[in-house]
């Protein structure tokens, strides 16, 4: 092998998403969506992770984990929550003060415990300001509060 060292491979392909070929952000059906018109609370600015006034990736990522909240709470049990375990972004376009953008998240994959959202945000003229993944965990909402020595609320307990 000609100009490779020994031991050295070549760079692999990306991976199928979870489900099989084509099951990509863009083309899973999307099960929450909600729309935002980015204000100056939302800038870069505003947030300190920026000095621009654009929307925020802290912001964006906010708004994807709540995406992601609102489709896992369809399908959980009476007394199940989710938590939030992992969040991978790419913010691809920065989006002004008074723009608005689409948050959309997939239906999940499943991994018994752990459910994966493949997420995309759309400005107004359809293109992609950002898309990815975020994981949350399922968990028993009254032995999660316990392990920190908090009473749950039974008011914030998930409809059955």
């Amino acid at each position: 092998m000609a100009g490779r060292a020994r031991g050295n491979r070549a760079p692999s392909r990306s991976k199928t998403a979870p489900g099989g070929a084509g099951c990509g952000p863009a083309t899973l059906g999307l099960v929450s969506t909600f729309e935002r018109t980015v204000t100056q609370a939302d800038t870069a600015e505003r947030l300190g992770s920026g000095d621009l006034p654009v929307l925020a990736t802290p912001r964006l990522i906010n708004w994807l984990e709540r995406a992601a909240f609102a489709a896992a709470a369809e399908g959980l049990s009476s007394g199940q929550t989710t938590v939030g375990t992992l969040v991978k972004v790419e913010h691809i376009k920065g989006t002004p003060v008074g723009a608005t953008v689409v948050v959309g998240c997939s239906k999940p994959v499943s991994d018994g415990r752990r459910l994966i959202f493949h997420i995309r945000v759309t400005d107004e003229a359809g293109e992609v300001v950002a898309e990815g993944e975020v994981h949350r965990a399922v968990v028993d909402r009254e032995r999660f509060l316990r392990r920190f020595g908090c009473t749950p609320d039974p008011s914030t307990r998930a409809a059955g």
